[in-house]
């Protein structure tokens, strides 16, 4: 159901690899040997993908554009791409090497962050995140979710820290939100086979190779949700389990004009004792199952 969010792992992994290949040794390389390279350092930190960059431009007197960087993945026999069409990357006065400041555009949209590198701790900090109005059925895609329809505009704040020889094994937190959005379902729910929404927003960290979700919340045309739960990682990222719950309140107008939903929820608010609909989420991203239930 809310499989839409789950792009915060890909995302990490994704902008340290193209952050970190584009800072090393740029201005040492011809053009073309500095793109190959950096080519098979992104394909060395994300295993299993293919990476091309179609071009490099260096900039007076340190600063470096990556032009259209595509990654593509082979996930259960499908394939997926992820495209940033550019990322500019300008280091901060007085901490060349440590600190600096980028800003990319992908899927109609923007993102900006700094990067600090601890070169005595070897870690790496993003912090001050910020994605704003990236197409979320696109960035879908680009994670392996293929099988169903998903619409709207993907947000972010957050930051992250992590080793910098694994990138994927650190901390983070952030707010994830998609506006004027819409999921379709893999099983009905309450005859819905796609849910409309106004906003979907959600608290989360990440820790242990946990993704957390605090205080969801979905305000949608015919339903109205709160969730949380977690997310436990895994490779390939499809096969990542989840376990999320809830509670969902129908609207009054959706109920009056469906009859026999309107009999189904009465049934199980005097089933359970309650005035809104308890439910959970369990499986994997891939095939994630829906029920009602306390």
């Amino acid at each position: 159901m809310f499989q839409s969010v789950f792009s915060f792992r890909s995302m990490v992994y994704f902008a340290y690899a193209v952050m970190l290949t584009a800072l090393l040794l740029y201005v040492r390389f011809p053009a073309e040997k500095f793109k190959a390279y950096c080519e098979k350092r992104i394909e060395q930190l994300l295993p299993g993908s293919v990476c091309n960059i179609d071009n490099i431009d260096y900039n007076f007197p340190l600063s470096a554009d990556l032009e259209t960087i595509k990654i593509i993945r082979t996930i259960d026999g499908q394939e997926s791409e992820m495209t940033v069409d550019r990322l500019a990357i300008n280091p901060e006065p007085l901490q060349f090497w440590r600190a600096f400041n980028l800003k990319g555009w992908m899927y109609s949209g923007l993102f900006e962050a700094s990067l600090d590198f601890d070169e005595k701790a070897q870690t790496f900090q993003l912090a001050d995140m910020h994605f704003e109005g990236l197409d979320a059925g696109k960035l879908a895609e680009g994670i392996g979710l293929t099988d169903r329809k998903i619409s709207g505009l993907f947000g972010f704040t957050g930051d992250y820290k992590a080793p910098s020889n694994n990138p994927g094994d650190g901390a983070g937190k952030g707010v994830v939100q998609i506006v004027t959005g819409s999921m379709g379902l893999l099983q009905p729910i309450l005859a819905l086979s796609t849910i409309e929404f106004e906003k979907l927003s959600v608290n989360v960290t990440q820790q242990n190779g946990i993704i957390s979700f605090i205080e969801g919340e979905l305000l949608g045309k015919e339903i109205v949700a709160d969730f949380s739960g977690e997310m436990r990682l895994a490779v390939p990222f499809l096969n990542s389990s989840i376990l999320l719950s809830g509670h969902m309140e129908p609207d009054d107008d959706f109920l009056r004009n469906h009859p026999q939903e309107y009999q189904f929820v009465r049934r199980l608010l005097q089933r359970y004792k309650v005035t809104v609909l308890p439910y959970k989420v369990g499986g994997t991203v891939k095939s994630p199952l829906f029920r009602f239930s306390t």
